[in-house]
């Protein structure tokens, strides 16, 4: 059902008239929030990606398909929290995400326009859209980096699913530096359909009838409370599954419009 609703929303918006073609790139920042980091721009790292975008004859909306691979990360002892410190448990994940995402700006805007007739400095935007997302979460164990999803590690029944539907949304400020660039600030949100981003969910799981060590390993990794041994046999929270995961992605956009050399009409 949410592959069917990516879908749609790509063939309903790529079918509106448009008038303005660009080509760009984004670099930025990325943080995750769920069971291990509950701080905003704490634990960042890096997000890259490259844009399509199209401008229609409203000027007050844009469609841009973008690439992006952002990287996650958060550990329980980066939390600053002694009971996460207490749990151990850490993970990164690189993320690769493809979609559309709708501007609609507060105001009339075009690449280019401040050097015509029409001087304009630059729009603030609100952006939404529906992405297909991958995800790998994996951590640290004797200087390797394992894949965490295939472990299974709360005892699921069947792995949980690496690709994945976000929603991105947020805001940002676009403005234009030439005639053909244009230069974006941007701060958003991704909503995400899995509590398993950082491979964290529900509780401990009893690990008496598994074979494989690794396994029993990194489904618990925290300091044994004082006289009692092990925590799947008491009950114990490893997450919390009534809340999903987010992540966000905030940074520049620089594009360049390539095909159009000046200000079509308005209509």
């Amino acid at each position: 059902m949410k592959k069917f609703i990516f879908l749609l929303f790509i063939s309903s918006v790529i079918n509106v008239g448009a008038q303005v073609q660009e080509f760009g790139f984004f670099s930025g920042a990325s943080y995750y929030l769920g069971d291990l980091n509950k701080s905003h721009f704490s634990q960042q790292e890096v997000s890259l990606g490259a844009i399509y975008k199209t401008d229609f004859r409203n000027e007050r909306m844009s469609l841009r398909f973008h690439l992006m691979y952002t990287k996650l990360k958060a550990a329980d002892g980066q939390s600053g929290n002694p009971e996460q410190i207490f749990r151990k448990l850490s993970f990164k994940s690189d993320v690769i995400e493809f979609g559309p995402v709708l501007e609609i700006d507060f105001f009339p805007f075009h690449p280019g326009q401040n050097h015509t007739d029409e001087p304009d400095f630059g729009s603030p935007y609100f952006l939404i859209g529906i992405n297909y997302m991958r995800m790998n979460p994996k951590t640290k164990y004797s200087d390797e980096w394992i894949e965490l999803q295939p472990l299974m590690t709360e005892g699921q029944s069947k792995p949980y699913a690496l690709n994945q539907i976000v929603i991105p949304f947020g805001l940002g400020i676009k403005m234009n530096i030439t005639h053909h660039l244009s230069f974006s600030i941007e701060y958003s949100m991704r909503k995400t359909f899995t509590d398993y981003l950082d491979d964290v969910s529900g509780l401990y799981a009893d690990p008496s009838s598994w074979d494989d060590p690794l396994r029993v390993e990194l489904s618990d990794r925290s300091i044994p409370y004082p006289n009692i041994p092990s925590r799947a046999n008491t009950g114990f929270q490893r997450g919390n599954s009534a809340y999903k995961d987010w992540y966000s992605v905030n940074g520049i956009i620089l594009t360049y419009e390539f095909f159009k050399d000046v200000v079509c009409p308005k209509w």
